[in-house]
């Protein structure tokens, strides 16, 4: 019954000694708190900022006004752009056409994403779990097409380019005259297109 006393005075010693050492050895480390106090400092500094500067209340948007004309703008049938045709490090334009309106090769008339759950299908998603994928383009392809735009001539003819460009609403005026980039002539871009149609019938 001593022994027993005895060891168990020495284990209370033996683990206070340690619980004591490891407590001044974290004392000495320093505690890995700067980004949370930095991004205090930042949330208190930033209310003072709005209290003694608050943000304006602003009843006219300009940046609204210009993306409703340019979406109205864009979407007018009856407007088409000059779109100039640049290559990496010449000034002058190789050339413009005539088209609608420009758009992106990525578009799509789809989502191109997909939420999926794990209990909804058999996706080796744990039961609960939700995750985003990416959705096919209308073709059934996925990816993306590059970073090409296009646009249709009022002929109708498909235009595509992944070189820089300025498109404006009216001729620009440069150093030099630009030529509108053509290979044929309207009538032959009709009945080229009339064939074309008439093949994927």
């Amino acid at each position: 019954m001593k022994n027993f006393k005895w060891f168990s005075v020495l284990f209370t010693a033996l683990v206070f000694l340690v619980c004591t050492a490891e407590s001044c050895d974290m004392g000495n480390r320093p505690r890995n708190t700067s980004a949370l106090d930095e991004q205090a400092h930042t949330e208190n500094n930033q209310q003072t900022l709005l209290q003694n500067q608050p943000l304006p209340t602003i009843t006219w948007s300009m940046e609204r006004d210009n993306l409703i004309k340019l979406k109205k703008l864009q979407n007018d049938r009856g407007i088409n752009f000059y779109m100039y045709i640049f290559i990496e490090g010449i000034s002058e334009p190789v050339g413009y056409y005539q088209v609608n309106k420009v758009s992106s090769v990525n578009s799509q008339l789809s989502n191109p994403m997909q939420i999926i759950s794990g209990h909804l299908s058999n996706n080796d998603l744990p039961a609960g779990t939700i995750a985003v994928i990416d959705s096919p383009s209308e073709d059934g392809s996925y990816g993306t097409n590059g970073d090409a735009v296009f646009g249709f001539t009022p002929e109708g003819i498909c235009i595509q380019t992944n070189m820089h460009y300025i498109t404006a609403s009216v001729p620009l005026n440069f150093t030099h005259p630009v030529n509108r980039l053509a290979i044929i002539n309207t009538e032959e871009a009709k009945t080229i297109l009339a064939a074309t149609k008439k093949a994927m019938q």
